[in-house]
């Protein structure tokens, strides 16, 4: 997970925003079903993912991670970005992924 450094007033605060584990950057996948997998802060109550800028969509907790199921696509090249709610209600975003459909 990445840490972002966020300076108020005499120090710093580090928050850790979600981390896309898989499908990996650049990585290929095959056609059918694709279990994406983030990595968020423990303290995340509601993690999601969004594909090409679509319309964010909630990921189940196991296992220590967040999950979701995707069936939704075409081949070719796609985004994926995470967001995970952090304490007081503020959205933390990953970097996004760029990974390919074979």
């Amino acid at each position: 997970m990445k840490t972002e450094d966020k300076p108020r007033g005499g120090g710093g605060v580090a928050e850790v925003r979600p981390e896309i584990d898989y499908p990996q950057q650049n990585e290929t996948v095959g056609p059918g079903t694709y279990t994406f997998r983030v990595g968020a802060p423990q303290a995340a109550d509601e993690v999601d993912v969004s594909v090409d800028q679509g319309p964010w969509k909630p990921c189940r907790s196991a296992a220590g991670y967040w999950w979701f199921d995707w069936n939704e696509y075409d081949r070719g090249e796609h985004e994926i970005i995470a967001r995970a709610r952090a304490k007081k209600g503020r959205w933390l975003v990953s970097i996004p992924h760029e990974f390919v459909v074979g």
